[in-house]
């Protein structure tokens, strides 16, 4: 991501190549399509509304959020923090489908426009990747270990006929189904430690062979996962790219990516520098894009204000309650819509996703509406949380830093059933802790959060820790830090990586509510 508001999608005279990671944010299990010169993406987005996020590019190293396609997470009770269940938490929008007891199907003539479902299909496609073929059939390859394809009608609404096409003992998932001249391929992830390919010459429903194409080679970022799952696209020339995502927490899973080549007899290859024992991804390829077109596109790394809707980029955590906020004049009115001693347990909690491999967000805040007993803040959102927020108690109001609020699954994260994993639920740990505070002097203060999600997760690195620092300032100039820096988790449990929060709930009584004047997300120089 740049560091302004815009960057240049094409800048042919200059750029020579291209570095990975291409976008460094949060956005697993990725499918990349492309529709003429415009390529779009689609990522898991778990529990977080509005689902799936759809980002456009348009040369596969810049992306700009430009929708979700699905506009609320209509699976249930569950997905609405109401203060009758434990919430949905992993649950919702995994590898852009829907983990549920159905197959649930959104559709738009525009990527930016409002996705409407159409029917669900009765039945689960665990892990599915989608097919048009070139006449127009629908297919879908799902499954794990047994992989399996099944043909849809003609509306892509039922289902017609499904068969197993292929069964290993390892265990493969993640699937994504092409035709490439006239040969199909279903690419299938080992989760963690690689990618295969099933090749038939014959047919959609095979027979398929089956190659290992990347095995646990390092990753271009140390402290990340082998990069595997993910997407094939091609170029309007002809070159082919593979888009996967590093386990690259604790800032999350973040898209690489790679060219592919084709072997004489039609299996594929990744390029990568095989000078290592193991092999290595590349942090840096040639360029491939030789258009003269300028695109400006809109990163996160500028001042957001709220005007009529909200940006493509944030995202409630579960589904929010609508009658509780509302944008006007640039800003945003977050009323309190939850009694509750619990952030994870409040409704209407925005996030947006932390941008590696150091970012910070400033949010300014007018508190004068808050009530007695209300809660509200910026946070560093995940399964061990911290924030730096607003206690109001009575008439007196103190600015606070809270640590240790944990959630965690009751018993496992993932489990199994009728042949496939299922999300388990989750339980509240603890509620946090006052680690430090200090009085409120204005009503309007900006209160900012600064993280380093340099990758800590894997080769050696597990167990170095990486931090957040919360900080207050009433000019929006001068800032003092409020508190010891957070350490944060540097483990997959919830497959999620941080996210700036910003939240407003109650303990009393509803009532109260905050406006949030704007908020600036910019990279952080950690030396000054």
């Amino acid at each position: 991501m740049a560091t302004a508001g815009f960057q240049l999608a094409h800048d042919a005279e200059h750029r020579t190549t291209f570095k990975n990671p291409v976008i460094w944010e949060d956005l697993p299990d990725m499918e990349v399509i492309r529709l003429g010169d415009i390529y779009y993406m689609s990522a898991s987005s778990f529990a977080f509304s509005p689902g799936a996020p759809i980002l456009q590019s348009y040369n596969l190293v810049d992306w700009e959020y430009i929708g979700h396609s699905v506009p609320e997470l209509a699976f249930g009770e569950r997905f609405y923090l109401n203060g009758q269940h434990s919430g949905a938490y992993v649950k919702g929008i995994w590898a852009s489908t829907l983990k549920y007891q159905r197959t649930y199907i959104y559709t738009a003539k525009d990527p930016r426009d409002v996705w409407t479902a159409l029917s669900p299909i009765d039945k689960f496609y665990y892990d599915l990747g989608l097919l048009i073929d070139e006449d127009d059939t629908f297919y879908l390859a799902y499954g794990t270990k047994t992989i399996c394809v099944a043909r849809l009608s003609a509306d892509g609404t039922k289902e017609i006929e499904s068969r197993p096409v292929y069964t290993s003992d390892e265990y493969l998932e993640g699937a994504r189904m092409y035709n490439i001249k006239d040969t199909y391929y279903i690419w299938l992830t080992r989760p963690y430690s690689g990618q295969y390919v099933l090749k038939s010459t014959v047919g959609p429903f095979g027979p398929y062979e089956c190659q290992p194409v990347v095995g646990p080679i390092l990753s271009p970022i140390p402290g990340s996962g082998c990069p595997h799952q993910g997407a094939l696209v091609d170029t309007p020339e002809g070159r082919w790219y593979y888009m996967a995502f590093m386990d690259g927490f604790p800032g999350g899973r973040i898209p690489v990516l790679a060219p592919v080549t084709f072997t004489n007899d039609g299996w594929l290859e990744v390029e990568y520098d095989v000078s290592k024992p193991l092999g290595e991804w590349r942090l840096e390829y040639p360029y491939f894009t030789h258009s003269k077109k300028v695109v400006h596109i809109k990163t996160c790394f500028r001042k957001h204000t709220f005007d009529k809707k909200l940006e493509h980029c944030w995202e409630w955590n579960h589904n929010p309650d609508n009658s509780k906020w509302q944008t006007q004049d640039g800003h945003l009115l977050l009323k309190a819509g939850t009694v509750t001693d619990n952030l994870y347990m409040a409704t209407n909690t925005l996030t947006h996703r932390t941008i590696g491999p150091r970012s910070m967000a400033t949010f300014f805040i007018d508190a004068s509406g808050m009530s007695d007993g209300d809660r509200a803040g910026a946070c560093m959102f995940k399964d061990k949380s911290a924030y730096i927020g607003i206690h109001k108690e009575g008439n007196s109001s103190r600015l606070v830093y809270v640590d240790d609020l944990r959630h965690s699954p009751i018993s496992i994260p993932v489990g199994w059933s009728n042949g496939h994993p299922v999300a388990l639920d989750w339980k509240i740990d603890t509620n946090g802790t006052v680690a430090a505070e200090a009085p409120l002097e204005n009503k309007r203060v900006w209160l900012r959060a600064k993280v380093d999600v340099t990758p800590a997760h894997s080769h050696g690195h597990e167990k170095e820790t990486r931090y957040a620092i919360f900080e207050y300032s009433y000019d929006g100039s001068t800032f003092k830090q409020l508190g010891p820096p957070f350490g944060l988790t540097n483990d997959a449990l919830g497959y999620m990586g941080y996210r700036f929060g910003l939240f407003n709930f109650a303990t009393i009584a509803l009532g109260g509510s905050v406006v949030i004047k704007d908020c600036d997300i910019a990279s952080w120089d950690v030396e000054n």
